[in-house]
């Protein structure tokens, strides 16, 4: 009789051990829907473990906010989605949040055809921003505009512009004693500070050149005409062109080892533009500006309001393009007066590109939470209207 009742407790045991843990696990759906634990909360909690995975992301208790980098190319997607500090986060994928309305900002970019109304989310939050992003001027960013330009879509504005809601230079110069400065910030340029005490590893490098100009481009056929522009200077200076306009090889984005050859061993650089718009200048100028050589800017930009004052010569203080040659030999043969281009480094160093991610998450968290925005009545008329131009002073001859 103790024998079976031994089997009895051990089968029990078992079958405890077996069954229990099923029982506990396959809750049916009746039992769901009359607990008080709902499938949203079982929703919940998932998104609660996957924002403690994510602890770096926590900021002082504030809620952080989520930028979607809705349609934008690329190389822009390589920028923006650099480390961000702990109050936004920056993602390129559209189920990064259970809703695409759950996103605090979108971003929308020129090179895209977003345009074309369809390709908008279909839903909205009203607390939502979409912004209008875009680096190249409205002559090479090829909208369409097929949406109604009136139609109020956009509150907030990301481009090279100054008057943007958010300013995204390509580069920009700022003091040297300080650790950071706004890149929108009105210069309070320094007067130019001339004397004989250069580093003498500069003199060094300057006179090992032996080179005029060099000019890398690849888009010969631009808005602004700098082909001709260059060609005349090739007829009283020598000019070396590398890209496809050119014969001369060297990697499209400017490589750190061309940059140096350049630096050894030519005096000027041609920081020319493909158009002439306001405030469009580009990262022709600004990498340029890191090296020991000088740019040559021709654009539309008013230069003074970005670059220190006798740190570039610009083609437009020139009648003609034989004036402009003749000087830049002037100073070739003139150490002296060629030096003094430098002054500004002293004082001041050359940031290529800005943490635009840091101005955008700035604007969202000096929004109310209950915000609905502004709107652009005419995006359009805003991105286009007497911003770029055909005329030019320098005279090609």
């Amino acid at each position: 009789m103790h024998s079976y009742a031994k089997i009895f407790f051990v089968l029990c045991i078992i079958f405890t051990l077996i069954f229990f843990p099923w029982e506990v696990i396959f809750v049916s759906e009746d039992e769901l829907e009359d607990s008080s634990v709902t499938r949203s909360d079982f929703q919940k909690s998932e998104e609660t473990n996957n924002q403690s995975q994510e602890e770096g992301h926590q900021w002082s208790g504030y809620k952080v906010k989520h930028i979607l980098l809705y349609e934008v190319p690329p190389w822009m997607k390589t920028v923006l989605l650099a480390p961000t500090d702990k109050k936004c986060i920056v993602t390129s994928d559209k189920n990064y949040l259970p809703q695409i309305e759950n996103f605090d900002a979108l971003l929308f970019s020129g090179q895209h055809r977003w345009s074309v109304e369809e390709n908008f989310p279909k839903v909205r939050s009203p607390h939502q921003l979409y912004v209008f992003v875009d680096l190249e001027c409205p002559l090479m960013s090829f909208h369409e505009f097929s949406v109604d330009p009136q139609k109020e879509i956009y509150n907030l504005t990301m481009t090279y512009r100054r008057d943007s809601d958010i300013y995204w230079p390509y580069g920009f110069i700022t003091d040297r004693n300080i650790s950071y400065q706004s890149e929108a910030e009105e210069p309070n340029w320094m007067n130019p500070v001339f004397n004989d005490e250069y580093d003498p590893a500069l003199l060094e490098r300057i006179r090992s050149k032996n080179r005029t100009a060099a000019w890398s481009v690849s888009n010969c056929y631009a808005h602004s005409q700098r082909t001709y522009l260059a060609q005349a200077l090739q007829k009283v200076i020598d000019v070396d062109i590398y890209g496809k306009c050119g014969p001369l090889k060297c990697p499209r984005n400017m490589s750190e080892d061309c940059y140096e050859h350049v630096d050894q061993e030519y005096f000027f650089y041609l920081s020319f533009e493909n158009s002439l718009c306001k405030d469009y200048l580009t990262e022709k100028v600004f990498n340029i500006m890191r090296y020991s050589v000088v740019p040559v800017v021709y654009g539309g930009a008013n230069y003074s309001q970005h670059l220190p004052p006798h740190s570039y010569i610009n083609a437009n203080d020139f009648d003609t393009a034989t004036d402009l040659a003749n000087y830049l030999t002037y100073l070739r043969s003139n150490i002296t007066a060629y030096v003094q281009y430098f002054w500004w480094k002293k004082y001041y160093k050359t940031i290529v590109s800005g943490k635009i991610y840091n101005n955008l998450c700035d604007k969202l968290h000096d929004l109310p939470d209950n915000h609905t925005g502004k709107f652009y009545d005419n995006i359009k008329t805003w991105w286009e209207k007497d911003q770029c131009t055909n005329s030019r002073r320098i005279h090609f001859v």
